[in-house]
């Protein structure tokens, strides 16, 4: 409930970011593709699964050609860890710096600071085990190549460190994903 209150708390700060700028431009956008968590796996016969499917939402601004804002929802689920399940859900706020290019493409680089929920279960995960909520660092890379003048397909290949619950502290989520985006306004 927490995440879903902050986004969409964050998300009302966009407007403000408009009336900063001479003209706004704005973006949305959904990736999906491959998560890695880099976390240990304990307990001898358990199944160790460190890679999982991973899905984001996001919504940005660009304060100029050249650096941005941006807010995601990434959830990644059911990664297989001593006899049990670790999943994470997390919002990140980040800082866009890129070279824009052509119609609507871009290369950017991204940084920032993520919010986090962790849940991991399981008998060999001993003190492990539980749910940890915190903030956490991010950073990435990334590319739009744009389809048409509002439309564009984008790649992006992000670090997170989330918190885990016990002694476990934190670990790396590494994803790369693949999605659409939609951009409105400027000129």
């Amino acid at each position: 409930m927490r995440l879903r209150l902050l986004l969409v708390s964050l998300l009302g700060l966009l407007p403000m970011v408009a009336q900063a700028q001479d003209t706004f431009y704005g973006h949305v956008g959904a990736s999906y593709g491959r998560a890695r968590l880099d976390a240990n796996c304990p307990g001898i016969g358990f199944e160790c699964d460190r890679t999982q499917n991973a899905w984001k939402v996001f919504a940005g601004s660009r304060f100029n050609k050249w650096t941005g804002g941006e807010i995601s929802y990434l959830r990644a689920d059911n990664f297989k860890r001593g006899g049990g399940d670790t999943d994470v859900q997390l919002v990140n706020l980040g800082l866009l710096a890129g070279i824009p290019f052509g119609l609507n493409s871009s290369l950017f680089l991204k940084g920032g600071v993520l919010w986090g929920h962790t849940e991991a279960t399981g008998p060999a995960l001993g003190g492990e085990a539980g749910s940890q909520n915190g903030w956490g660092p991010s950073f990435g890379v990334g590319a739009q190549i744009g389809v048409t003048k509002s439309w564009a397909v984008r790649i992006d290949a992000d670090r997170y460190r989330p918190k885990f619950a016990g002694g476990a502290g934190r670990a790396n989520l590494d994803t790369v994903m693949l999605g659409v985006q939609y951009s409105f306004g400027g000129n």
